[in-house]
């Protein structure tokens, strides 16, 4: 897989996060292993408020257990 299709799947990605989790603000950062997503709510009503993750399943699965808490 490129780097330029890597690019792409993740903003495709992001576009989804955003349309499910209105709530939330999101990013991809690049670090030294390679992209990232980030997620955080601007405002703070307690729980789960931010997250790093390479793994989109991961990102999902958490901000579906914070939506349930």
């Amino acid at each position: 897989m490129s780097t330029d299709h890597d690019q792409l799947s993740l903003s495709l990605m992001l576009g989804g996060l955003e349309r499910d989790y209105p709530g939330w603000c999101f990013a991809i950062r690049h670090r030294y292993d390679g992209p990232h997503l980030e997620a955080y709510r601007p405002e703070v009503t307690g729980g789960l408020y931010a997250m790093i993750t390479a793994d989109p399943a991961e990102l999902r699965r958490e901000l579906d257990n914070a939506a349930c808490a």
